[in-house]
């Protein structure tokens, strides 16, 4: 699953733009284009980033970082602006901005800072996940549970849990899960597959995981980054 992030711009056409590039990355966007929405929308621990433009018709992007900040101090923030002066930089970084990108710039610049934003304040980031009582650790191939016991993954079970919680709406069919899981078995066969999901089900309950008969698996259990 990648970052959940808010987007905060009054340009509709850029607005747009920003939130399909990201939305066909996976990445989970929720658009404001002013302060008065963004603080509607916004909520402790609901977001991974925040993406602010400056100038905004209420308002300015300082004063919601002002905000987040003394709400969610870890949150990390870039901001995007035509407003590019030495000034305004300073304010920003002494905010605590991970980055300060002016307009115009290209997308893909864009999507690279911001990716790198994610890689250096979230280097845990799809690593990690609560679940109820339970927490997933996919770097270290093992749940633990609420009692302190723990339930050890193998590195394709985790190979495989890690593609289901990367599109938690999408249900992935066999050929999909066979194509990331090859490697981990000389022969993997649909059995495999079957084998697996039994065990991720012992781990996380039977209910995190949905057979689609005839097409593959979907993940449906509740989760979110463990920080």
């Amino acid at each position: 699953m990648k970052p959940r992030i808010l987007l905060v711009e009054d340009d509709e056409g850029l607005g747009e733009t920003l939130k399909e590039r990201l939305e066909l990355d996976k990445y989970k966007v929720k658009w404001a284009k002013s302060v008065s929405e963004a603080k509607g929308i916004y909520k402790p621990n609901d977001f991974d980033l925040v993406v602010l433009d400056l100038r905004l018709p209420d308002g300015n992007g300082f004063e919601l970082a002002e905000l987040i900040v003394t709400k969610e101090k870890d949150l990390p923030f870039l901001f995007l602006t035509a407003q590019a002066g030495a000034q305004e930089r300073l304010r920003g970084f002494e905010l605590g901005a991970a980055e300060f990108i002016p307009k115009p710039f290209h997308l893909k610049e864009f999507l690279i800072r911001l990716e790198r934003v994610v890689s250096l304040t979230r280097p845990h980031f799809g690593q990690k996940w609560k679940m109820g009582t339970k927490e997933i650790h996919l770097d270290s191939f093992l749940v633990k549970h609420e009692d302190g016991t723990t339930s050890l993954l193998s590195k394709r079970d985790c190979s495989l849990l890690a593609l289901l919680l990367s599109d938690p709406e999408k249900v992935f069919s066999r050929s999909e899960i066979l194509d990331v899981i090859v490697g981990e078995d000389s022969f993997p066969t649909e059995r495999t597959i079957d084998n697996a999901i039994v065990r991720l089900r012992d781990a996380l309950g039977e209910e995190s995981i949905r057979n689609v008969r005839g097409v593959g698996y979907q993940w449906m259990g509740a989760i979110e980054p463990l920080k």
